[in-house]
Protein backbone atom coordinates (compact mmCIF):
# COMPACT_ATOMS: atom_id res chain seq x y z
CA UNK A 1 0.00 0.00 0.00
CA UNK A 2 1.39 3.41 -0.96
CA UNK A 3 2.33 5.78 1.85
CA UNK A 4 -0.14 8.65 1.94
CA UNK A 5 1.63 12.03 2.02
CA UNK A 6 0.06 14.98 3.82
CA UNK A 7 0.32 17.11 0.72
CA UNK A 8 1.57 17.16 -2.85
CA UNK A 9 2.52 20.60 -4.10
CA UNK A 10 -0.23 22.94 -2.97
CA UNK A 11 -2.82 20.15 -2.62
CA UNK A 12 -3.83 18.53 0.70
CA UNK A 13 -4.11 14.75 0.27
CA UNK A 14 -7.27 13.07 1.61
CA UNK A 15 -6.78 9.43 0.59
CA UNK A 16 -5.13 6.95 -1.76
CA UNK A 17 -7.60 5.82 -4.44
CA UNK A 18 -5.53 3.40 -6.51
CA UNK A 19 -1.94 2.14 -6.83
CA UNK A 20 -0.21 0.83 -9.95
CA UNK A 21 3.23 -0.20 -11.10
CA UNK A 22 4.07 3.25 -12.44
CA UNK A 23 2.07 5.56 -10.21
CA UNK A 24 -0.60 6.32 -7.65
CA UNK A 25 -3.97 8.04 -7.68
CA UNK A 26 -4.95 10.32 -4.79
CA UNK A 27 -8.04 12.21 -3.72
CA UNK A 28 -7.12 15.71 -2.60
CA UNK A 29 -8.44 19.21 -1.92
CA UNK A 30 -7.69 22.16 -4.18
CA UNK A 31 -6.39 24.97 -1.89
CA UNK A 32 -8.13 27.91 -3.58
CA UNK A 33 -11.15 26.27 -5.22
CA UNK A 34 -11.96 24.44 -1.95
CA UNK A 35 -13.21 21.43 -3.86
CA UNK A 36 -12.11 17.83 -4.03
CA UNK A 37 -9.93 16.80 -6.95
CA UNK A 38 -8.11 13.71 -8.21
CA UNK A 39 -4.31 13.69 -8.57
CA UNK A 40 -2.68 11.14 -10.88
CA UNK A 41 0.98 10.60 -10.02
CA UNK A 42 3.43 9.07 -12.51
CA UNK A 43 6.78 7.90 -11.11
CA UNK A 44 9.39 6.31 -13.39
CA UNK A 45 12.39 4.70 -11.74
CA UNK A 46 14.36 3.90 -14.88
CA UNK A 47 13.70 4.45 -18.57
CA UNK A 48 10.15 5.52 -19.29
CA UNK A 49 10.23 8.32 -21.80
CA UNK A 50 7.36 6.84 -23.81
CA UNK A 51 5.13 6.53 -20.75
CA UNK A 52 6.00 10.06 -19.62
CA UNK A 53 5.21 11.41 -23.08
CA UNK A 54 1.87 9.58 -23.08
CA UNK A 55 1.12 11.00 -19.62
CA UNK A 56 2.00 14.50 -20.78
CA UNK A 57 -0.03 14.01 -23.98
CA UNK A 58 -3.08 13.10 -21.88
CA UNK A 59 -2.71 16.44 -20.07
CA UNK A 60 -2.33 18.30 -23.37
CA UNK A 61 -5.44 16.59 -24.76
CA UNK A 62 -7.50 17.42 -21.66
CA UNK A 63 -6.28 21.02 -21.85
CA UNK A 64 -7.78 21.25 -25.36
CA UNK A 65 -11.13 19.81 -24.25
CA UNK A 66 -13.79 21.99 -22.68
CA UNK A 67 -17.12 20.20 -22.44
CA UNK A 68 -19.53 19.38 -19.60
CA UNK A 69 -19.45 15.82 -20.93
CA UNK A 70 -15.67 15.38 -20.50
CA UNK A 71 -13.74 15.21 -17.21
CA UNK A 72 -11.91 18.52 -16.73
CA UNK A 73 -8.21 18.97 -16.02
CA UNK A 74 -7.24 21.62 -13.45
CA UNK A 75 -3.45 21.36 -13.32
CA UNK A 76 -0.30 19.61 -14.58
CA UNK A 77 3.06 19.87 -12.81
CA UNK A 78 6.34 18.09 -12.06
CA UNK A 79 7.75 17.68 -8.56
CA UNK A 80 10.92 15.75 -7.93
CA UNK A 81 11.00 12.66 -10.17
CA UNK A 82 7.22 12.51 -10.53
CA UNK A 83 4.69 14.06 -12.90
CA UNK A 84 1.16 14.93 -11.79
CA UNK A 85 -2.20 15.59 -13.45
CA UNK A 86 -4.98 17.19 -11.37
CA UNK A 87 -8.45 16.22 -12.55
CA UNK A 88 -12.07 16.93 -11.75
CA UNK A 89 -13.46 14.66 -9.01
CA UNK A 90 -16.72 13.04 -10.10
CA UNK A 91 -18.63 12.00 -7.00
CA UNK A 92 -20.55 8.93 -8.14
CA UNK A 93 -19.62 5.77 -10.01
CA UNK A 94 -18.47 4.53 -13.39
CA UNK A 95 -20.90 2.98 -15.84
CA UNK A 96 -19.42 -0.52 -15.49
CA UNK A 97 -20.19 -0.43 -11.75
CA UNK A 98 -23.75 0.70 -12.48
CA UNK A 99 -24.23 -2.15 -14.97
CA UNK A 100 -22.82 -4.64 -12.46
CA UNK A 101 -25.26 -3.36 -9.82
CA UNK A 102 -28.35 -3.22 -12.07
CA UNK A 103 -27.38 -6.17 -14.38
CA UNK A 104 -28.82 -4.31 -17.38
CA UNK A 105 -30.40 -0.92 -18.02
CA UNK A 106 -33.79 -0.07 -19.56
CA UNK A 107 -33.34 1.21 -23.13
CA UNK A 108 -34.55 4.75 -22.30
CA UNK A 109 -32.07 5.08 -19.42
CA UNK A 110 -29.28 3.44 -21.43
CA UNK A 111 -29.84 5.80 -24.37
CA UNK A 112 -29.88 8.87 -22.09
CA UNK A 113 -26.47 7.93 -20.67
CA UNK A 114 -25.27 6.93 -24.14
CA UNK A 115 -26.38 10.27 -25.63
CA UNK A 116 -24.34 12.26 -23.09
CA UNK A 117 -21.31 10.04 -23.81
CA UNK A 118 -21.85 10.73 -27.53
CA UNK A 119 -21.76 14.47 -26.83
CA UNK A 120 -18.40 14.08 -25.06
CA UNK A 121 -17.05 11.95 -27.91
CA UNK A 122 -18.33 14.42 -30.53
CA UNK A 123 -16.41 17.20 -28.77
CA UNK A 124 -13.19 15.12 -28.75
CA UNK A 125 -13.60 14.12 -32.41
CA UNK A 126 -14.15 17.77 -33.35
CA UNK A 127 -10.69 18.45 -31.86
CA UNK A 128 -9.19 15.64 -33.96
CA UNK A 129 -8.84 13.34 -30.93
CA UNK A 130 -9.55 9.58 -31.10
CA UNK A 131 -10.17 8.15 -27.61
CA UNK A 132 -9.22 4.52 -28.43
CA UNK A 133 -10.43 3.13 -25.08
CA UNK A 134 -14.21 3.64 -24.99
CA UNK A 135 -15.74 1.29 -22.40
CA UNK A 136 -18.16 1.52 -19.44
CA UNK A 137 -15.27 1.93 -17.02
CA UNK A 138 -14.36 5.21 -18.71
CA UNK A 139 -17.87 6.68 -18.48
CA UNK A 140 -18.38 8.43 -15.15
CA UNK A 141 -21.79 9.29 -13.68
CA UNK A 142 -22.11 11.74 -10.81
CA UNK A 143 -24.65 11.62 -7.99
CA UNK A 144 -26.51 14.36 -9.90
CA UNK A 145 -26.68 12.10 -12.97
CA UNK A 146 -24.04 14.06 -14.92
CA UNK A 147 -22.33 11.82 -17.47
CA UNK A 148 -18.67 12.45 -18.35
CA UNK A 149 -16.14 10.79 -20.66
CA UNK A 150 -12.80 10.05 -18.95
CA UNK A 151 -9.35 8.50 -19.40
CA UNK A 152 -7.62 9.92 -22.47
CA UNK A 153 -4.39 8.18 -21.49
CA UNK A 154 -4.07 6.33 -24.82
CA UNK A 155 -5.96 8.83 -26.95
CA UNK A 156 -4.31 10.43 -29.94
CA UNK A 157 -4.89 12.23 -33.19
CA UNK A 158 -6.29 10.44 -36.22
CA UNK A 159 -3.69 8.39 -38.10
CA UNK A 160 -1.19 9.06 -35.31
CA UNK A 161 1.86 6.83 -35.06
CA UNK A 162 2.50 5.65 -31.49
CA UNK A 163 5.06 3.24 -30.03
CA UNK A 164 4.14 1.97 -26.58
CA UNK A 165 6.05 -0.09 -24.06
CA UNK A 166 4.42 -2.70 -21.83
CA UNK A 167 4.16 -0.61 -18.67
CA UNK A 168 1.44 0.45 -16.26
CA UNK A 169 0.12 3.79 -15.12
CA UNK A 170 -2.86 5.14 -13.19
CA UNK A 171 -6.23 5.15 -14.94
CA UNK A 172 -8.24 8.37 -15.07
CA UNK A 173 -11.56 6.56 -15.08
CA UNK A 174 -10.88 4.58 -11.93
CA UNK A 175 -9.37 7.65 -10.31
CA UNK A 176 -12.19 10.11 -10.73
CA UNK A 177 -15.08 8.27 -9.11
CA UNK A 178 -15.68 8.22 -5.37
CA UNK A 179 -17.03 4.67 -5.16
CA UNK A 180 -14.11 2.82 -6.77
CA UNK A 181 -11.28 2.82 -4.27
CA UNK A 182 -8.92 -0.01 -5.10
CA UNK A 183 -9.73 -0.21 -8.81
CA UNK A 184 -6.97 -1.90 -10.82
CA UNK A 185 -4.66 0.34 -12.83
CA UNK A 186 -5.16 0.26 -16.62
CA UNK A 187 -2.73 -2.01 -18.46
CA UNK A 188 -1.09 -0.62 -21.57
CA UNK A 189 0.64 -2.81 -24.11
CA UNK A 190 1.61 -2.77 -27.71
CA UNK A 191 -2.09 -3.09 -28.59
CA UNK A 192 -3.81 -0.02 -27.18
CA UNK A 193 -7.30 -0.36 -25.75
CA UNK A 194 -9.47 -2.96 -24.03
CA UNK A 195 -9.88 -6.08 -26.25
CA UNK A 196 -13.58 -6.73 -25.52
CA UNK A 197 -14.45 -3.27 -26.88
CA UNK A 198 -11.85 -2.89 -29.64
CA UNK A 199 -12.75 -2.71 -33.33
CA UNK A 200 -11.23 -5.24 -35.75
CA UNK A 201 -8.90 -2.62 -37.23
CA UNK A 202 -7.74 -1.56 -33.76
CA UNK A 203 -6.75 -5.15 -32.98
CA UNK A 204 -4.48 -5.08 -36.03
CA UNK A 205 -2.97 -1.59 -35.65
CA UNK A 206 -3.99 0.76 -32.83
CA UNK A 207 -1.83 3.61 -34.11
CA UNK A 208 -3.71 4.17 -37.38
CA UNK A 209 -7.37 4.03 -36.32
CA UNK A 210 -9.76 6.95 -36.77
CA UNK A 211 -12.99 8.06 -35.07
CA UNK A 212 -14.87 5.07 -36.53
CA UNK A 213 -13.00 2.83 -34.06
CA UNK A 214 -14.53 4.84 -31.19
CA UNK A 215 -17.96 4.48 -32.83
CA UNK A 216 -17.50 0.68 -32.92
CA UNK A 217 -16.54 0.66 -29.21
CA UNK A 218 -19.60 2.76 -28.40
CA UNK A 219 -21.75 0.11 -30.12
CA UNK A 220 -20.19 -2.62 -27.97
CA UNK A 221 -20.82 -0.52 -24.87
CA UNK A 222 -24.49 0.01 -25.79
CA UNK A 223 -24.86 -3.76 -26.29
CA UNK A 224 -23.55 -4.35 -22.76
CA UNK A 225 -25.73 -1.60 -21.26
CA UNK A 226 -29.01 -3.09 -22.51
CA UNK A 227 -28.16 -6.81 -22.22
CA UNK A 228 -25.84 -6.92 -19.21
CA UNK A 229 -23.29 -8.94 -21.16
CA UNK A 230 -20.52 -8.25 -23.66
CA UNK A 231 -20.85 -9.38 -27.28
CA UNK A 232 -17.28 -10.77 -27.21
CA UNK A 233 -15.24 -12.29 -24.37
CA UNK A 234 -12.17 -10.14 -24.97
CA UNK A 235 -9.71 -12.90 -24.02
CA UNK A 236 -7.58 -12.20 -27.14
CA UNK A 237 -7.68 -15.86 -28.16
CA UNK A 238 -7.52 -16.65 -31.89
CA UNK A 239 -11.16 -17.78 -31.76
CA UNK A 240 -12.32 -14.53 -30.08
CA UNK A 241 -10.39 -12.35 -32.52
CA UNK A 242 -11.88 -14.27 -35.45
CA UNK A 243 -15.40 -13.66 -34.12
CA UNK A 244 -14.70 -9.95 -33.69
CA UNK A 245 -13.42 -9.63 -37.25
CA UNK A 246 -16.46 -11.49 -38.63
CA UNK A 247 -18.96 -9.65 -36.43
CA UNK A 248 -20.10 -13.02 -35.09
CA UNK A 249 -22.03 -12.19 -31.92
CA UNK A 250 -25.47 -13.02 -30.50
CA UNK A 251 -27.94 -10.35 -31.68
CA UNK A 252 -29.19 -8.38 -28.65
CA UNK A 253 -32.83 -9.07 -29.59
CA UNK A 254 -32.24 -12.78 -28.87
CA UNK A 255 -31.25 -11.86 -25.32
CA UNK A 256 -34.09 -9.36 -24.86
CA UNK A 257 -36.99 -9.43 -27.31
CA UNK A 258 -38.43 -6.21 -25.88
CA UNK A 259 -35.53 -4.03 -27.08
CA UNK A 260 -36.81 -1.19 -29.31
CA UNK A 261 -35.80 -1.05 -32.96
CA UNK A 262 -33.50 1.95 -32.48
CA UNK A 263 -31.28 0.08 -30.01
CA UNK A 264 -31.01 -2.97 -32.29
CA UNK A 265 -30.34 -0.75 -35.33
CA UNK A 266 -27.65 1.35 -33.62
CA UNK A 267 -25.78 -1.68 -32.30
CA UNK A 268 -25.87 -3.44 -35.68
CA UNK A 269 -24.72 -0.35 -37.60
CA UNK A 270 -22.04 0.78 -35.14
CA UNK A 271 -20.54 -2.71 -34.80
CA UNK A 272 -20.05 -3.39 -38.50
CA UNK A 273 -16.62 -5.11 -38.86
CA UNK A 274 -15.93 -3.00 -41.98
CA UNK A 275 -15.38 0.65 -40.89
CA UNK A 276 -16.79 1.90 -44.20
CA UNK A 277 -20.19 0.38 -43.34
CA UNK A 278 -20.46 1.99 -39.90
CA UNK A 279 -21.61 5.50 -39.13
CA UNK A 280 -18.74 7.69 -40.30
CA UNK A 281 -19.29 10.24 -37.53
CA UNK A 282 -21.16 10.20 -34.22
CA UNK A 283 -23.62 12.90 -35.40
CA UNK A 284 -26.27 10.60 -36.97
CA UNK A 285 -26.25 8.52 -33.76
CA UNK A 286 -27.01 11.65 -31.73
CA UNK A 287 -29.81 12.65 -34.13
CA UNK A 288 -31.54 9.25 -33.88
CA UNK A 289 -31.30 9.04 -30.09
CA UNK A 290 -32.65 12.56 -29.62
CA UNK A 291 -35.54 11.78 -31.95
CA UNK A 292 -36.37 8.69 -29.87
CA UNK A 293 -35.99 10.29 -26.43
CA UNK A 294 -38.20 13.28 -27.24
CA UNK A 295 -41.17 10.93 -26.74
CA UNK A 296 -40.15 10.40 -23.08
CA UNK A 297 -39.84 12.63 -20.04
CA UNK A 298 -36.03 12.69 -19.92
CA UNK A 299 -36.06 14.71 -16.70
CA UNK A 300 -37.72 11.86 -14.82
CA UNK A 301 -35.37 9.38 -16.51
CA UNK A 302 -32.38 11.38 -15.28
CA UNK A 303 -33.81 11.53 -11.76
CA UNK A 304 -34.03 7.72 -11.69
CA UNK A 305 -30.42 7.57 -12.93
CA UNK A 306 -29.30 9.71 -9.98
CA UNK A 307 -31.26 7.46 -7.61
CA UNK A 308 -29.61 4.35 -9.08
CA UNK A 309 -26.13 5.88 -8.68
CA UNK A 310 -26.75 6.92 -5.07
CA UNK A 311 -28.38 3.61 -4.03
CA UNK A 312 -26.12 1.18 -2.18
CA UNK A 313 -28.03 -1.79 -3.61
CA UNK A 314 -29.78 -2.57 -6.92
CA UNK A 315 -32.35 0.16 -7.50
CA UNK A 316 -35.78 -0.78 -8.84
CA UNK A 317 -35.93 1.32 -12.00
CA UNK A 318 -39.38 2.43 -13.20
CA UNK A 319 -41.06 1.49 -16.47
CA UNK A 320 -40.69 4.57 -18.62
CA UNK A 321 -43.88 5.44 -20.48
CA UNK A 322 -44.20 7.51 -23.63
CA UNK A 323 -45.67 10.96 -23.25
CA UNK A 324 -49.43 10.87 -23.72
CA UNK A 325 -50.95 12.96 -26.44
CA UNK A 326 -53.39 15.49 -25.00
CA UNK A 327 -57.04 14.58 -25.49
CA UNK A 328 -58.92 16.61 -28.10
CA UNK A 329 -61.74 18.71 -26.76
CA UNK A 330 -65.06 19.11 -28.49
CA UNK A 331 -64.38 22.73 -29.47
CA UNK A 332 -61.13 21.66 -31.20
CA UNK A 333 -63.12 19.34 -33.46
CA UNK A 334 -65.39 22.21 -34.45
CA UNK A 335 -62.42 24.51 -34.92
CA UNK A 336 -60.62 21.88 -37.00
CA UNK A 337 -63.60 21.86 -39.36
CA UNK A 338 -63.36 25.66 -39.65
CA UNK A 339 -59.63 25.38 -40.29
CA UNK A 340 -60.21 22.79 -42.99
CA UNK A 341 -62.71 25.08 -44.73
CA UNK A 342 -60.54 28.18 -44.47
CA UNK A 343 -57.22 26.37 -44.96
CA UNK A 344 -55.67 28.71 -42.44
CA UNK A 345 -53.60 26.83 -39.89
CA UNK A 346 -51.66 30.04 -39.29
CA UNK A 347 -54.83 31.81 -38.18
CA UNK A 348 -55.40 29.17 -35.51
CA UNK A 349 -51.82 29.27 -34.24
CA UNK A 350 -51.96 33.05 -33.95
CA UNK A 351 -55.19 32.93 -31.91
CA UNK A 352 -57.41 34.57 -34.56
CA UNK A 353 -60.23 32.07 -33.97
CA UNK A 354 -59.94 32.47 -30.20
CA UNK A 355 -60.27 36.23 -30.53
CA UNK A 356 -63.27 35.97 -32.88
CA UNK A 357 -65.36 32.79 -33.15
CA UNK A 358 -64.34 31.40 -29.75
CA UNK A 359 -64.09 34.73 -27.90
CA UNK A 360 -67.21 34.08 -25.73
CA UNK A 361 -65.45 31.08 -24.18
CA UNK A 362 -61.74 32.07 -24.04
CA UNK A 363 -59.63 34.84 -22.52
CA UNK A 364 -56.25 36.08 -23.72
CA UNK A 365 -53.45 35.80 -21.14
CA UNK A 366 -49.95 37.20 -21.75
CA UNK A 367 -46.95 37.29 -19.42
CA UNK A 368 -44.40 40.09 -19.14
CA UNK A 369 -41.23 39.59 -17.09
CA UNK A 370 -38.27 41.82 -16.28
CA UNK A 371 -34.87 40.13 -16.21
CA UNK A 372 -31.30 41.44 -15.97
CA UNK A 373 -29.69 42.48 -19.23
CA UNK A 374 -27.28 39.98 -20.80
CA UNK A 375 -24.35 40.28 -23.18
CA UNK A 376 -26.86 39.46 -25.91
CA UNK A 377 -30.62 39.86 -26.05
CA UNK A 378 -30.66 36.31 -27.41
CA UNK A 379 -29.00 34.80 -24.33
CA UNK A 380 -28.68 31.02 -24.35
CA UNK A 381 -30.92 30.58 -21.29
CA UNK A 382 -34.55 30.78 -22.44
CA UNK A 383 -37.30 31.33 -19.87
CA UNK A 384 -40.38 29.13 -20.30
CA UNK A 385 -43.93 29.38 -19.02
CA UNK A 386 -46.26 26.44 -18.27
CA UNK A 387 -49.98 26.60 -17.49
CA UNK A 388 -51.85 24.05 -15.34
CA UNK A 389 -55.48 23.56 -14.31
CA UNK A 390 -55.73 24.22 -10.56
CA UNK A 391 -58.07 21.35 -9.64
CA UNK A 392 -56.29 20.85 -6.25
CA UNK A 393 -55.68 17.24 -7.19
CA UNK A 394 -53.77 16.19 -10.32
CA UNK A 395 -52.95 19.74 -11.58
CA UNK A 396 -52.88 18.69 -15.26
CA UNK A 397 -50.99 20.83 -17.76
CA UNK A 398 -53.12 22.74 -20.28
CA UNK A 399 -52.17 21.37 -23.68
CA UNK A 400 -50.70 23.73 -26.25
CA UNK A 401 -49.97 26.52 -23.76
CA UNK A 402 -46.21 26.25 -23.24
CA UNK A 403 -44.57 29.56 -24.05
CA UNK A 404 -41.03 30.96 -24.37
CA UNK A 405 -40.27 34.50 -23.26
CA UNK A 406 -38.72 36.70 -25.95
CA UNK A 407 -37.27 40.18 -25.58
CA UNK A 408 -39.64 43.04 -26.33
CA UNK A 409 -38.91 44.95 -29.53
CA UNK A 410 -38.31 48.17 -27.60
CA UNK A 411 -35.89 46.49 -25.16
CA UNK A 412 -32.26 47.55 -25.25
CA UNK A 413 -29.34 45.39 -24.15
CA UNK A 414 -27.78 48.53 -22.66
CA UNK A 415 -30.50 48.73 -20.02
CA UNK A 416 -29.96 47.12 -16.62
CA UNK A 417 -33.16 45.11 -17.04
CA UNK A 418 -34.91 43.90 -20.20
CA UNK A 419 -38.61 43.23 -20.60
CA UNK A 420 -39.51 39.80 -21.98
CA UNK A 421 -42.97 38.75 -23.17
CA UNK A 422 -44.83 35.58 -24.19
CA UNK A 423 -47.30 35.01 -26.99
CA UNK A 424 -50.88 35.03 -25.80
CA UNK A 425 -52.32 31.91 -24.18
CA UNK A 426 -56.07 31.40 -24.50
CA UNK A 427 -57.82 29.92 -21.46
CA UNK A 428 -61.39 29.34 -20.37
CA UNK A 429 -62.44 31.20 -17.19
CA UNK A 430 -61.38 29.24 -14.14
CA UNK A 431 -58.53 28.58 -11.70
CA UNK A 432 -55.02 27.93 -12.99
CA UNK A 433 -51.40 27.77 -11.88
CA UNK A 434 -48.40 29.19 -13.73
CA UNK A 435 -44.85 27.82 -13.59
CA UNK A 436 -41.94 29.93 -14.88
CA UNK A 437 -38.65 28.07 -15.40
CA UNK A 438 -35.48 30.05 -16.07
CA UNK A 439 -32.24 28.08 -15.65
CA UNK A 440 -31.91 27.27 -11.91
CA UNK A 441 -34.90 29.46 -10.99
CA UNK A 442 -38.49 28.17 -10.75
CA UNK A 443 -41.47 30.37 -9.89
CA UNK A 444 -45.05 29.21 -9.20
CA UNK A 445 -48.15 31.35 -8.96
CA UNK A 446 -51.94 31.06 -8.92
CA UNK A 447 -54.08 32.63 -11.65
CA UNK A 448 -57.81 33.28 -11.78
CA UNK A 449 -59.12 33.78 -15.30
CA UNK A 450 -62.31 35.86 -15.15
CA UNK A 451 -64.18 37.81 -17.81
CA UNK A 452 -61.33 40.05 -19.00
CA UNK A 453 -58.13 39.51 -20.98
CA UNK A 454 -55.04 40.28 -18.93
CA UNK A 455 -51.29 40.87 -19.10
CA UNK A 456 -49.57 39.56 -15.99
CA UNK A 457 -46.45 41.46 -14.86
CA UNK A 458 -43.63 39.49 -13.22
CA UNK A 459 -40.40 40.88 -11.74
CA UNK A 460 -39.09 38.10 -9.49
CA UNK A 461 -35.85 37.98 -11.52
CA UNK A 462 -35.53 41.74 -11.90
CA UNK A 463 -32.44 42.07 -9.72
CA UNK A 464 -31.23 38.47 -9.89
CA UNK A 465 -27.52 37.80 -9.53
CA UNK A 466 -25.45 34.87 -8.31
CA UNK A 467 -22.23 34.39 -6.40
CA UNK A 468 -19.34 34.05 -8.85
CA UNK A 469 -16.44 31.61 -8.64
CA UNK A 470 -13.30 32.34 -10.65
CA UNK A 471 -10.87 29.52 -11.57
CA UNK A 472 -7.49 30.32 -13.08
CA UNK A 473 -4.68 28.38 -14.74
CA UNK A 474 -1.63 29.57 -16.69
CA UNK A 475 0.60 27.82 -19.25
CA UNK A 476 3.71 28.67 -21.20
CA UNK A 477 2.44 29.26 -24.74
CA UNK A 478 5.48 27.58 -26.30
CA UNK A 479 6.19 24.61 -24.03
CA UNK A 480 2.71 24.10 -22.49
CA UNK A 481 4.41 24.04 -19.07
CA UNK A 482 1.98 24.74 -16.25
CA UNK A 483 3.15 28.00 -14.65
CA UNK A 484 0.09 28.66 -12.49
CA UNK A 485 2.12 28.54 -9.27
CA UNK A 486 4.31 31.47 -10.36
CA UNK A 487 1.53 33.47 -12.00
CA UNK A 488 -0.49 36.13 -10.24
CA UNK A 489 -4.02 36.83 -11.36
CA UNK A 490 -5.13 40.37 -10.57
CA UNK A 491 -8.73 41.66 -10.57
CA UNK A 492 -9.44 45.35 -11.12
CA UNK A 493 -11.47 46.87 -8.31
CA UNK A 494 -12.05 50.57 -8.86
CA UNK A 495 -8.69 52.06 -9.77
CA UNK A 496 -6.70 49.29 -8.06
CA UNK A 497 -5.55 45.83 -9.15
CA UNK A 498 -6.03 43.33 -6.34
CA UNK A 499 -4.57 39.78 -6.31
CA UNK A 500 -7.39 37.27 -6.77
CA UNK A 501 -6.42 35.33 -3.64
CA UNK A 502 -6.70 38.50 -1.52
CA UNK A 503 -10.03 39.55 -2.96
CA UNK A 504 -13.13 39.18 -0.81
CA UNK A 505 -14.84 36.37 -2.73
CA UNK A 506 -18.23 37.37 -1.34
CA UNK A 507 -17.98 40.53 -3.45
CA UNK A 508 -17.79 38.55 -6.70
CA UNK A 509 -21.24 38.60 -8.27
CA UNK A 510 -22.59 37.79 -11.70
CA UNK A 511 -23.95 40.37 -14.11
CA UNK A 512 -20.71 42.38 -13.96
CA UNK A 513 -17.82 43.26 -16.28
CA UNK A 514 -14.57 41.85 -14.84
CA UNK A 515 -11.08 42.92 -15.85
CA UNK A 516 -8.44 40.34 -15.03
CA UNK A 517 -4.65 40.51 -15.52
CA UNK A 518 -2.32 37.48 -15.58
CA UNK A 519 1.23 38.46 -14.50
CA UNK A 520 4.27 36.19 -14.39
CA UNK A 521 7.94 37.14 -14.19
CA UNK A 522 9.66 36.79 -17.55
CA UNK A 523 6.37 36.71 -19.44
CA UNK A 524 4.20 39.30 -21.13
CA UNK A 525 1.07 40.22 -19.17
CA UNK A 526 -2.24 38.90 -20.51
CA UNK A 527 -5.38 41.02 -20.07
CA UNK A 528 -8.99 39.82 -19.99
CA UNK A 529 -12.10 42.02 -20.02
CA UNK A 530 -15.41 40.22 -20.13
CA UNK A 531 -19.04 40.47 -19.12
CA UNK A 532 -20.28 37.66 -16.91
CA UNK A 533 -24.02 37.31 -17.46
CA UNK A 534 -26.24 37.19 -14.40
CA UNK A 535 -26.83 33.43 -14.63
CA UNK A 536 -23.20 32.39 -15.30
CA UNK A 537 -21.78 31.59 -11.86
CA UNK A 538 -18.41 29.97 -12.70
CA UNK A 539 -15.67 31.70 -14.71
CA UNK A 540 -12.64 29.75 -15.99
CA UNK A 541 -9.59 31.73 -17.12
CA UNK A 542 -6.97 29.77 -19.10
CA UNK A 543 -4.00 32.06 -19.68
CA UNK A 544 -1.39 31.23 -22.31
CA UNK A 545 1.60 33.49 -21.57
CA UNK A 546 4.34 34.40 -24.02
CA UNK A 547 7.93 34.87 -22.89
CA UNK A 548 9.34 38.36 -23.20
Amino acid sequence: MAVQPESIGKYKILSVVAVGGMGTVYKAVHPSLKRQVIIKKLTLKNKGGTIRERFKREAQILLDLSSPYVVRMFDYFTEGRSDYIVLEFVDGMSLDKLIAKQVSLPPQLALLIFLDACYGLKHAHAKGIVHRDIKPGNILISRRAEVKLADFGIAGGEKESVTVADETGPSASSATTAAESGTAITMAGTTLGTPAYMSPEQLDDSSSVDQRADIYSMGVMLYEMVTGTKPFSGDMSAQSIAKIKKGDYIPPAKLDKTLPHIVRFLIKKMMKPNPARRFQTIDPVIVRIRRYLKHYDTHSVRISLAQAVIASHPFELPQYQKKKRPALRAFLILSAAALFISGSVLAWNNGIFHRTILSPWFRSITLTMEMPSTASVDADLPARAFFFVNDNKDIPEVSGTRRIFTASKDSSASKKNIEYKTRAVFLRPGEYRIKIAEGPYVWWGALTVASENCDIKLDFLKNASRKLKIHTVAFDSETSENITSKTKFMVQSGAKWIPLEKLDTSSLRTGTVYKILAVSEGYEDEYFSLLVDWYQDELFINSSLRKK
